[in-house]
Formats: structure tokens, C-alpha cells, sequence
């Protein structure tokens, strides 16, 4: 009786290991050594726009096919980088993005959209000042490619959102508010 249960326990033990083994197999598969390499591995052909990379967790803005926005989160993990959802939804065919439109979402927390004249304006979300990223320092073939002259990406992380405003950056004046 006593030998049975040792093998009970070793049988165990030994299950236990190979499906240890094989988890650990798949996430270094499935890991990456930066950031951008997995969004890369689930779609080479985006055109990445890095918002920040703070410590394990880094957030992109993508163009896919040239006619969509979109967002991701990479989380670093034991193993390495693993992207996360992926979100996106149309592009302006114009670009004219000189109020707040095609506003989009990714995921319970970040909202974003993109605007002309960045410089001279400022989005709030909640009244509280929306991070903007210059697509004119993307390269310059890039920026001609994508048709980005003049734009900004707007985004603001937060668990709600219910209003947001398109400011004049030296009067505070409201251009448009909309609500979510």
C-alpha cells in the first residue's frame, strides 16, 4: 500500500512538471525580446506609434491598411513582451480632424482621437488635460505616406470617461464638447 502511494505521488509530481514545462514553452514562444516585436509578430505590416513605455507595460497607436486607427497595450512578462487586445476603427478618409470626431476606445480605461493643430489646441477628458503625440515626428515619409501633416494623436487613460472637450490652448475657449 505504502509503495502505490508513493507512485500516486510521483505520477503527480511528474504530471504536474510536464504541464509546467509545456505552459513555460508557450509563453517564451509566444514572448518577445522589445515591445514592438509583438505587436509585429501578430501583424507586421502596422505602422506603430509609441505613446510610452513605463517600466513592464507599454502603449501603441497603430495605422493598419492605411485607412484605420488603432490602439494596444504590451505587457512584459517572465518570458519576455506579449502583446494584448487590439483595437481599431476608421480613419477620416480627409483627415480633416479639425473638431472631435471618430473619438474611439480600447478597452474599460483609454479613449482617443486624433486633431489638426495640436499645438494651438488642447482635448480634456473630464477636465482633465488629454497627452498628445506629434505624428509630424514620425519620419517624413511617413508622415507623406499616411497623410499626417498637421495631425496629433490625443489619448487619456482613466476608468470613466463622460465628456470631452476640444480647448483653444491659450483662451481655454470650447471649440466642441461632446459627451460620452
Amino acid at each position: 500500500m505504502k509503495n502505490a502511494t508513493i507512485l500516486k505521488y510521483v505520477f503527480l509530481f511528474i504530471v504536474v512538471i510536464a504541464l509546467t514545462a509545456s505552459w513555460a514553452y508557450a509563453e517564451d514562444q509566444d514572448s518577445y525580446s522589445e515591445p514592438h516585436k509583438a505587436i509585429q509578430a501578430e501583424d507586421k505590416d502596422l505602422q506603430l506609434i509609441l505613446a510610452y513605455k513605463l517600466g513592464d507595460e507599454s502603449l501603441y497607436f497603430f495605422i493598419k491598411d492605411k485607412t484605420n486607427l488603432g490602439a494596444t497595450k504590451v505587457r512584459k512578462g517572465i518570458f519576455g513582451w506579449k502583446s494584448g487586445m487590439f483595437t481599431w476603427g476608421p480613419l477620416d478618409p480627409d483627415r480633416d480632424y479639425e473638431n472631435l470626431q471618430g473619438i474611439q476606445g480600447h478597452g474599460q480605461g483609454l479613449v482617443y482621437g486624433l486633431i489638426r493643430n495640436g499645438d494651438e489646441r488642447v482635448v480634456t477628458v473630464d477636465d482633465q488635460e488629454a497627452s498628445m503625440v506629434n505624428l509630424s515626428l514620425l519620419s517624413p515619409s511617413v508622415v507623406k505616406e499616411y497623410q499626417l501633416e498637421g495631425l496629433y494623436l490625443w489619448y487619456f487613460e482613466s476608468d470613466t470617461h463622460e465628456q470631452v472637450k476640444l480647448l483653444r490652448k491659450d483662451t481655454r475657449e470650447i471649440i466642441e464638447s461632446l459627451d460620452l
